[in-house]
């Protein structure tokens, strides 16, 4: 028998001299050094500080951090975390956007000597909620933007430390606290094969080792420019994040999500980025959208990783990048890190659909196990383990499955083995080579998955028997996770809502592209379930609708080629075709393409359809040509008299979609939005003239009264002034609602003794943080639910949002709010002669709550001269139209409005 663990070594060494040749090594490298992975995590960003101070360390579209000012904020966050919660060891959920916030966290807490959980917020909230209490959580780190989230999930006396309320006076120099490199550093949660999520653990020093192999492998230097792609909770944007920070490059954050393929594109040259890293899927529907005219002349190397590498991968590569860049196919887990590289360049020939996975990287040694634990013969198939002394620590709270996954080693007692659950053979040169998962856990889109976790949650549903989730690629290179189900009763539940269901409780890359449903699921011989007999799933729907136009027909086009299905009808859902959110990236940035017009992923929501998506389309080309309307269908459809909702303070009204849904299909719903948003009119500054143009726009639909209006927080006072003139021109106005509204300058300063018990009470329930919370004045919280697709401006003054958000995209949006603030600054309250019902928040975590009370009534009772009914709901200024406050209000608000509807 060949000892492969004595050849890989050896072709590790000749990888690497290939590597240095074909690199020719870029002016600045550094090489990191064996002995420099004897530290802390923070020390070596400390040192990279002092060599680089004003060199870019971090940069998004609104932010540019030197390493400097990274550094410093960093420390001050430690500081206040420190000064706060002592020298302890404990776990620090991260509960932030993809941000240089995000960034700044991470090195702050490190330089604790806590642990760090990093949260993707875009998760489902039970899974969030999930790992909070699996990872002992009692503080969650979080800003402005989140902090809504933060509140919903903060239970059990875990409290909420706002990096946005740090005192710019804390001290910015490094910490001087004693850890050890061998102490945990971070949890990185994956999905588990019990069905739940499980937390890997790592420490600064293995970190640093993962690092110090990045470096040295891909040769960075002070002079590179990494785009940031991977998502927050990934190990591999935790690595990425490392081998571009602890030596000197800088790091672009992009979110292809919010910014689609289209500017990512632009982003990779204006910002001259030389290292393209992500996984292998991403890159895949990110070169499908190129038209051939691509170049990328800085990009030195691009890094694919988190799953396998094919053939069609290569090829793009070849075609659309640089002679001079160098492709690396890496494979790892999370309870490794990078473990195997393979080097391609524009001469390399691949001759198989799959690139071979390659030559392991220093001190992690690969070997073949069978079922037994043995060494497999040369040439044979086995489950590739990794062997070395820098694995992960382990699971949290998990020994014994620990125990399981991490091996002694009888050679050496600090080596371990990980058994990867990956197979593979070696080539007669010591190449590795990938033959599939030995179980039945996938990699969808660079994620592991077990399918036990999906299995569980289906059936946590209640409506079905049995359930089998297994990752097919019936279309090459296009693997895809399908459920196949038996119901429990015959009456079966529908395909959206199951998908509905797991929506709220897995990430979008856990959620199968199909259900499958059978009267009985196929077994072996032996009564097992024959995995392989298990049908293909068909997309092929009945009342297939043609296209009735051009415009649908070539969106139908478009579809066919991203889904790979045909024919499609223009009814047809996107996510029952098999669709997900990197799917919808693709289409909408061949939309953009072809069509000039840019459109948010919210854009397939409700309904999903072609149909819908050409109405769009056909609205936004008319509204080129026509004047701009403020009157927006929101759901046009039913018999009941229409409903007229009222913009907020920054001008939006997606933000009412979930409400208009809850109401019901026979519930007419419009919305109002300001003028200017086109941006070629002037947005009104006097809410009499809004009112007025207003008025005018809803007499097109409806002629006569009565009128049913409603507003959400400034959307409220207009609403307010509509029925005011509504009742002047002697119009009916049926009902008056405002959403958490109140009347400026109804709510007042207390006396210092009336604050001492408030602040008591505060700093009992929310522990030695409170003392950092500024909370006097206006609300200086922004929030934008970018991931439910729509912006969200609350009642703030111009200048708190000016501060907050620095971004030419909102330029527009300043304008409203500007416009409207100013407008609600000057506008005179008179009295109403009507009834006014106000639902309104107790929202005990108003930011300016603390000394402030607030009339129970919000200064309408002085002016309302009919009935004022006043409706508490549960939840927060922020909160009230999401999930799951939105439903409360909606069943409440309905309530009302039919109770308004039935006095007609």
């Amino acid at each position: 028998m060949i000892n492969i663990s004595r050849i890989l070594p050896k072709m590790s060494v000749l990888r690497t001299f290939v590597c240095n040749h074909w690199l020719n090594t870029p002016q600045g490298f550094i090489k990191f050094q064996k002995t420099d992975i004897h530290q802390l995590i923070g020390s070596r960003f400390e040192t990279i500080v002092k060599k680089y101070p004003q060199a870019i360390a971090v940069k998004n579209k609104t932010e540019t951090l030197t390493y400097e000012e990274l550094n410093n904020r960093a420390n001050r966050l430690a500081n206040s975390v420190l000064s706060q919660r002592g020298e302890k060891q404990e776990v620090i959920a991260l509960l932030l956007e993809k941000s240089a916030n995000f960034i700044t966290s991470i090195f702050g807490i490190l330089k604790t000597g806590k642990i760090f959980v990093p949260l993707d917020t875009g998760f489902p909230q039970e899974r969030l909620a999930y790992i909070l209490e699996d990872a002992q959580i009692n503080l969650i780190l979080t800003n402005n933007l989140n902090l809504s989230l933060a509140n919903q999930l903060a239970v059990n006396g875990c409290q909420i430390f706002n990096i946005d309320d740090i005192d710019q006076e804390i001290s910015s120099q490094n910490p001087d606290i004693e850890i050890s490199p061998d102490a945990p550093a971070y949890l990185i949660y994956t999905s588990g094969s019990t069905g739940k999520p499980k937390g890997v653990i790592h420490n600064h020093h293995h970190s640093l080792h993962y690092c110090m192999n990045d470096t040295n492998t891909l040769l960075i230097s002070p002079e590179d420019r990494v785009v940031f792609l991977y998502s927050c909770g990934a190990l591999g944007g935790i690595l990425c994040i490392f081998y571009t920070l602890l030596n000197g490059a800088s790091l672009f954050i992009f979110n292809v999500k919010e910014d689609g393929f289209t500017n990512l594109k632009k982003w990779l040259i204006e910002e001259d980025i030389t290292i393209y890293h992500s996984f292998a899927t991403l890159f895949r529907h990110f070169v499908d959208t190129f038209t051939g005219t691509e170049q990328f002349p800085k990009i030195r190397l691009v890094k694919l990783g988190g799953e396998a590498t094919l053939q069609r991968d290569i090829e793009a590569y070849k075609k659309y990048f640089s002679t001079k860049s160098i492709l690396y196919a890496s494979l790892g887990a999370t309870e490794t890190g990078t473990f195997c590289n393979f080097i391609v360049d524009h001469h390399s020939k691949i001759t198989n659909s799959t690139v071979p996975i390659g030559y392991p990287v220093s001190d992690m040694q690969i070997v073949l196990l069978n079922e037994a634990g043995e060494e497999v013969g040369y040439g044979d198939i086995g489950e590739i383990a990794v062997k070395s002394k820098y694995l992960a620590l382990g699971y949290w709270q998990k020994p014994e499955q620990t125990k399981a996954a991490f091996l002694p080693t009888s050679e050496d007692g600090e080596e371990r083995i990980y058994r990867t659950g990956d197979l593979g053979r070696i080539e007669p040169d010591g190449c590795l080579i990938h033959m599939g998962r030995k179980d039945f856990q996938v990699k969808i889109r660079g994620f592991r998955i077990e399918v036990a976790e999906i299995e569980m949650a289906l059936f946590k549903t209640g409506k079905l028997k049995e359930v089998v989730v297994v990752a097919r690629e019936d279309i090459a290179n296009d693997k895809k996770l399908v459920a196949y189900l038996v119901a429990q009763q015959q009456t079966k539940p529908t395909t959206q809502e199951l998908r509905d269901y797991l929506r709220d409780k897995l990430p979008d890359y856990m959620i199968p592209s199909a259900f499958v449903f059978l009267d009985r699921l196929p077994l072996t011989p032996n009564g097992k379930v024959d995995r392989l007999a298990l049908p293909a799933p068909s997309f092929t729907l009945e009342n297939c609708v043609s296209p009735r136009d051009d415009l649908e027909r070539q969106l139908i086009q478009i579809w066919e080629s991203v889904l790979g299905i045909h024919p499609i009808g223009i009814q047809d859902n996107f996510f029952d075709l098999g669709g997900n959110s990197l799917l919808a990236v693709r289409i909408f940035a061949e939309i953009e393409q072809k069509f000039g017009h840019q459109l948010p992923l919210a854009a397939l929501f409700p309904s999903g359809t072609v149909e819908e998506l050409a109405q769009i389309i056909r609205e936004k080309q008319n509204q080129s040509k026509a004047c701009w309307s403020s009157l927006v269908k929101i759901q046009p459809q039913g018999s009941k008299p229409p409903l007229f909702l009222i913009h907020s303070l920054g001008g939006e009204i997606l933000c009412y979609r979930n409400l208009a849904t809850y109401l019901g299909v026979e519930q007419p719903v419009y919305g109002l939005q300001p003028q200017g948003l086109d941006g070629k009119q002037s947005p009104f500054v006097c809410i009499e003239d809004m009112a007025f143009h207003y008025i005018q726009e809803i007499q097109t639909i409806q002629p006569q009264g009565p009128y049913f209006l409603a507003g959400y927080s400034f959307g409220g006072v207009v609403a307010f002034e509509i029925a005011q003139q509504l009742h002047k021109q002697g119009q009916k106005v049926g009902l008056v609602a405002m959403f958490d509204t109140c009347r400026p300058g109804y709510s007042q300063r207390l006396s210092f003794w009336q604050r001492i018990p408030i602040h008591l009470d505060n700093l009992i329930q929310q522990g030695p943080h409170y003392i950092w919370h500024k909370a006097v004045g206006l609300s200086q919280v922004v929030s934008y639910h970018l991931q439910q697709g729509y912006k969200h401006y609350l009642n703030i003054a111009p200048q708190v949002l000016n501060a907050a958000v620095n971004s030419p995209q909102t330029e527009k949006y300043l304008d409203i709010i500007g416009a409207n603030a100013q407008a609600l600054s000057n506008y005179t309250f008179q009295k109403y002669p009507g009834n006014i019902t106000l639902f309104r928040t107790e929202d005990k975590n108003r930011s300016d709550a603390v000394g402030v009370q607030y009339d129970p009534q919000f200064g309408w009772g002085d002016i309302v001269m009919g009935n004022l009914d006043i409706d508490y709901i549960h939840g927060s200024h922020l909160s009230l139209l999401d999930e799951p406050c939105v439903q409360v209000l909606a069943e409440k608000f309905r309530v009302c409005l039919e109770k308004a509807q039935m006095l007609i």
